[in-house]
């Protein structure tokens, strides 16, 4: 009978243990009289900071004195029809005492057939003296484009050196010829524009050597 008797206790407090944990919402707690401590979330991993970058540094108008030679190709918006014409370039830019230079190119160009070539030559110099801000100069000759004179300027940035030539064409259209050369490791590259009323008419790419200081 008592076997019987506890035997029944026993099931009676599995069934109330059984209501009770099926009543229950939250998590069991194990150490009464603590107070539970939320849950530590792992910290996400710091990104590495990159470098800040160098920026390139201008070199000064002196590292373009020299002589240069070499050749380049020109096309045109009607390259398709009229093919290209080939160019011997050579350039010569020298230093002065007041912080500007001096810049004397020649340009011989080729067109035509072998069996009837056409040649023709191109001689240009320029002086170009110190401008109000760092990196700029300005032609010593600048005239007013409206009277038929060009507006010449030149600017140096990291390790191009470019020339701005704006003038003004008898019909009214504005033409601006830009020269950039850059120098490279054995010389210096070119790239040469036209462009009339905002319309490029010409672009010229050529490639020069150094052959003199």
């Amino acid at each position: 009978m008592r076997r019987s008797a506890g035997l029944a206790f026993g099931v009676a407090l599995a069934l109330l243990a059984g209501d009770a944990a099926a009543q229950m919402t939250g998590p069991i707690d194990i150490f009464p009289g603590r107070t539970p401590q939320p849950a530590q979330a792992t910290p996400a991993p710091r990104r590495a900071t990159p470098a800040p970058s160098t920026p390139a540094r201008t070199l000064d108008i002196k590292a373009f004195a020299g002589s240069f030679a070499g050749s380049g190709i020109a096309d045109s918006e009607d390259s398709t029809y009229l093919g290209v014409t080939q160019r011997d370039l050579d350039v010569r830019i020298a230093t002065t005492a007041d912080g500007g230079f001096t810049i004397a190119w020649t340009t011989v160009l080729r067109s035509g057939s072998d069996a009837n070539p056409e040649i023709r030559r191109r001689a240009t110099s320029m002086t170009f003296r110190p401008g109000p801000r760092p990196g700029l100069f300005t032609a010593a000759d600048n005239g007013d484009p409206l009277q038929g004179g060009m507006l010449s300027w030149a600017r140096l940035s990291r390790s191009t050196l470019t020339i701005h030539q704006f003038s003004v064409r008898e019909s009214g259209q504005h033409d601006i010829q830009t020269y950039a050369r850059t120098l490279s490791g054995s010389g210096m590259d070119l790239v040469y524009t036209r462009v009339v009323d905002g319309e490029r008419q010409r672009r010229v790419r050529g490639k020069l050597v150094k052959n003199a200081n």
